[in-house]
């Protein structure tokens, strides 16, 4: 059987700006399905023309099934290339990934199921391999984790128990037909994971319909033997994917001096993380230094305490001060992501958040407004309060487009807002204090010059009078590319 694994075309445009990385979901099922099938993985936003990608990828490598991996933002442009798939008599279309395994039974009762032949739920390795071992004989009752159609409708077989890691093969990068396209800054990136799952249970978060409130980890020799085999391929930066690699930070001092110990401290790493796993030891911290990480993500989430109440997080040290302090003293990349646009949020609110990111110096704020993601407990929340304006169309579901309302804010103030933070962030104390410039001035220069011609042009219409920053503001809507000290 040839199989081919796709990651959608779809990118979040912030975080785009700095990184685009490689899907480890397809990449981590081929290392666990090649020796059962011919497999082939492609990310389509590396690719000009995904459509056309598809069409020449089936047809030169005779492909039989298809799987696409996709979340909720990115479900309908997927569907649209399950469509073209279906075109080719005989090919099957499986679906996986967040938006799938949230919402399989809705999927499994929409005019949607005419383009999609199975849907993988929860973790992907074992059931995609038990899947194109049944393809054969058409016996897929037995497969755990499996939606499959029949008949026209959607059968749903018992979901899959957690998988234990040690079982997990290497991703196999070597399945991959684009090879290029990917970057960190400036540097060729691929993705690692160490860890899967979370404790925590952030009502927002997606995490626990897919692991529950579990934390498993691989071993340190594995992580090592992954890194190697990521430098191997080209990578000379990885960022690790893990849900929350601090929960342990033991661990993560094991995993800083194994890093070390193998040599390679000699490329560049990235992770997200909670606040107070950084700020819960700062001898971590300066073996994250060593180690050759030079960015954070840290879940900042909110200046008010109400609203880390209200995300489930009441009684979470949050730490940011400290936690942005021990990163800031090794020059590492600080990026920290807010949530505006809880229930309580007064104009006055969403700005204490900006204010927030300014005491803190952070070198790359991400103004996250709250997004009611499938299936999780603060949608229906939301949902009860009537304060969800957007709850259908899932392609605004990325965290920057604003798909509710507050007591006191409609969604266009909100987001107008939340937009103008991103405008006025980045003035001359940003560009006098971040590490990116110290990190990585040639990347920083090439942005800078692309930008200023933009901005430039963007001051003089609004100076004219030909244009006002509300025009700008939903010239930016359109296209999902926030400001960045324009205006």
């Amino acid at each position: 059987m040839n199989v081919l694994l796709l990651a959608s075309p779809d990118v979040q445009h912030d975080f785009d700006f700095i990184a685009r990385i490689p899907n480890l979901g397809i990449t981590s099922i081929a290392g666990n399905i090649n020796d059962v099938c011919d497999v082939k993985i492609a990310d389509l936003n590396v690719t000009k023309d995904p459509h056309k990608f598809v069409r020449k990828t089936i047809t030169k490598y005779h492909i039989d099934l298809v799987g696409l991996s996709c979340m909720s933002f990115q479900y309908r442009s997927m569907l649209e290339i399950a469509k073209i798939v279906k075109e080719y008599d005989g090919v099957q279309v499986v679906f996986g990934g967040y938006h799938p395994t949230l919402e399989y039974k809705e999927i499994g009762e929409s005019p949607d199921i005419e383009y999609i032949d199975f849907i993988t739920r929860g973790e992907g390795e074992a059931t995609f391999r038990e899947l194109v071992q049944a393809i054969p004989d058409q016996k897929y009752e037995g497969v755990l984790g499996l939606s499959y159609k029949e008949n026209g409708k959607m059968l749903h077989n018992p979901p899959r128990p957690l998988l234990d890691l040690a079982d997990i093969r290497l991703p196999d990068r070597d399945a991959r037909l684009l090879k290029k396209g990917f970057y960190g800054f400036t540097h060729p990136v691929d993705v690692v994971e160490t860890s899967r799952g979370c404790t925590q249970g952030c009502k927002f978060c997606s995490i626990n319909h897919m692991y529950g409130r579990s934390f498993r980890t691989y071993s340190i020799d594995r992580v090592i033997e992954d890194i190697q085999d990521a430098k191997d391929h080209g990578a000379q930066n990885i960022f690790f994917v893990d849900d929350n690699i601090t929960l342990n930070t033991k661990r993560m001092k094991r995993l800083c001096e194994a890093i070390i110990d193998a040599g390679l401290d000699d490329i560049y790493y990235q992770v997200q993380a909670s606040t107070s796993g950084i700020a819960k030891s700062k001898e971590v911290v300066d073996l994250m230094a060593r180690a050759g990480f030079d960015g954070v993500f840290l879940g900042i989430e909110n200046a008010l305490p109400r609203n880390i109440e209200f995300f489930g997080k009441a009684g979470m040290a949050t730490d940011s001060e400290k936690a942005v302090k021990y990163l800031h003293e090794h020059r590492i990349i600080v990026s920290g992501g807010i949530i505006s646009g809880n229930p309580d949020d007064t104009r006055e609110d969403v700005l204490r958040n900006f204010e927030l990111a300014r005491k803190l110096k952070l070198d790359v704020p991400i103004f996250y407004i709250m997004t009611p993601y499938p299936k999780t407990e603060v949608r229906e929340e939301l949902i009860n309060m009537g304060l969800v304006t957007n709850p259908d169309d899932v392609t605004k579901y990325d965290g920057i487009y604003a798909n509710v309302k507050t007591k006191h804010l409609s969604t266009d103030e909100l987001q107008y807002l939340v937009w103008k933070m991103n405008v006025n962030y980045y003035n001359m104390e940003w560009y006098r204090s971040n590490n990116i410039i110290r990190r990585y001035p040639k990347w920083y220069l090439k942005r800078t010059l692309e930008l200023i011609p933009r901005y430039a042009k963007r001051r003089l219409q609004v100076a004219l009078g030909l244009k006002t920053e509300r025009d700008f503001y939903h010239e930016d809507m359109k296209t999902g590319v926030l400001c960045k000290g324009g205006v």
